[in-house]
């Protein structure tokens, strides 16, 4: 992930988030491949896969599954996507933006390590507000609008992305 999206926003990363973020760039890479092998059509399969990683933002828990059910989720967004894709393929219209996933990559690199920490306890190991303000050593308050601040965002960061390709 680093090496994809290496910007002035980058800093250190804790464990935790960096591991997400390698998930997260290995989800992007996986279902732009799957969608190239639908779309013969790098720079639509790439603008797909963005798309499906800036909705799954939108609904972080989801980042808490993993097999089939995680599977389930990047197939119920992908597949509508391809479809309206091929259609507009045919027509003539179809076309994507290849720099959104570096653009979406390099907002997450620049988290700040209070957020990354609580978005690791609060939407990867699933903590409610009580264990995060434990594990972080604040009142429940602070660890509940540090989650809140993460949440929205995630929402605006998914917005930047599936507005920009509505």
């Amino acid at each position: 992930m680093r090496d994809e999206a290496a910007t002035e926003f980058e800093q250190d990363l804790l464990p935790g988030y960096e591991e997400w973020l390698e998930r997260l760039s290995a989800t992007y890479r996986s279902v732009a491949y799957y969608c190239f092998h639908r779309l013969h059509d790098r720079a639509l399969a790439e603008g797909v896969s963005v798309e499906v990683v800036a909705e799954m933002l939108a609904r972080p828990k989801v980042f808490r599954y993993f097999g089939l059910p995680f599977s389930g989720q990047i197939g119920r967004s992908a597949e509508p996507r391809i479809a309206r894709l091929q259609r507009e393929k045919q027509r003539g219209k179809a076309g994507e933006d290849p720099r959104e996933w570096q653009k979406l990559s390099s907002r997450l690199l620049g988290v700040s390590p209070e957020h990354q920490e609580v978005f690791v306890l609060a939407y990867v190991e699933g903590y409610p507000d009580t264990q995060i303000a434990a594990a972080l050593g604040c009142s429940e308050d602070t660890a509940r609008q540090r989650r809140e601040d993460m949440a929205h965002l995630l929402q605006e960061l998914s917005k930047m992305v599936l507005l920009r390709n509505a």
